[in-house]
């Protein structure tokens, strides 16, 4: 049996409805990716939010995207980006947000697969940052569940992605984290947002991803900030079922795949600022 997870990031949902990130209406895109999302005809067993749901940190913004996202809620985890305010995000998606207002975070398993959240967030600051609290949790996560192949979710990426202007804006003392992940054999997939664009790169065994934003893309590989033409998407995961109680390890390397879905053409096109 196949498992599909659904990846959504970077909303910037504002309270005002039309109000827009370099000229794209952010409610009206979000509404529009979701669109995709049915149309794709998959039952999603998971759903993941990595970061930036709110661009101006509201708790309106935050009830629209629970309102948008209704459907979805009985299945879905939520992580902080930059853009966001734990304490609110954990007022309105009391359901989603499992942890503190100091980190949220989410482990659950699915299909003989494990997915762990983990949040980067640091309040005022456009990087972020696992503190060490955070980075406990995880390693105690990791040895709960050796033999469960693992996807870590987080919203900043905790390698460089090749655009000068995001990677100065990335995950500070990455270091801890990259070690973790070297050493924790079971994690296959770290999928990331906030970078607003599609990358693929590598971390010891593990493959490292990024979503696009369901609003405004910026185009890969630019040492400075310039949005791109390309459409918004989401990610979406196809994980087949590993038996841990049988015969099975982790070191067979269970099968998945992952692609990015794209809506057919651009409605509101971005500008530079």
């Amino acid at each position: 049996m196949t498992t599909f997870v659904l990846q959504l990031s970077d909303l910037h949902v504002f309270a005002e409805t039309g109000a827009a990130v370099r000229g794209v209406p952010t409610r009206a895109s979000l509404i529009e990716v979701l669109e995709k999302v049915r149309e794709t005809g998959l039952s999603f067993d998971r759903v993941v939010v990595s970061g930036d749901l709110t661009h101006d940190e509201q708790p309106e913004s935050y009830r629209v995207v629970a309102e948008l996202l209704e459907e979805w809620l009985d299945r879905c985890h939520v992580i902080p980006g930059n853009h966001d305010d734990r304490a609110l995000l954990r007022e309105v998606l009391v359901d989603q947000t499992d942890g503190s207002d100091d980190g949220i975070r989410f482990s659950v398993a699915t299909g003989g697969w494990r997915l762990i959240g983990i949040d980067t967030h640091v309040p005022g600051e456009v990087s972020g940052r696992v503190a060490p609290a955070m980075l406990e949790w995880l390693e105690s996560e990791l040895e709960r569940h050796p033999g469960e192949p693992t996807i870590l979710f987080a919203h900043h990426p905790p390698i460089p992605v090749g655009s000068a202007w995001l990677d100065g804006l990335g995950l500070l003392d990455p270091e801890p984290l990259r070690e973790l992940i070297c050493r924790s054999r079971q994690v296959r997939v770290v999928s990331c947002g906030h970078v607003h664009q599609e990358f693929c790169g590598r971390l010891g065994e593990a493959v490292v991803m990024t979503v696009p934003s369901t609003g405004v893309q910026f185009i890969p590989l630019e040492a400075t900030s310039r949005v791109d033409a390309i459409a918004p998407g989401f990610r979406v995961f196809a994980l087949e079922n590993f038996d841990t109680a049988g015969d099975a390890t982790v070191e067979q390397d269970p099968a998945w795949t992952s692609r990015v879905v794209r809506l057919a053409g651009v409605t509101y096109p971005a500008v530079d600022e």
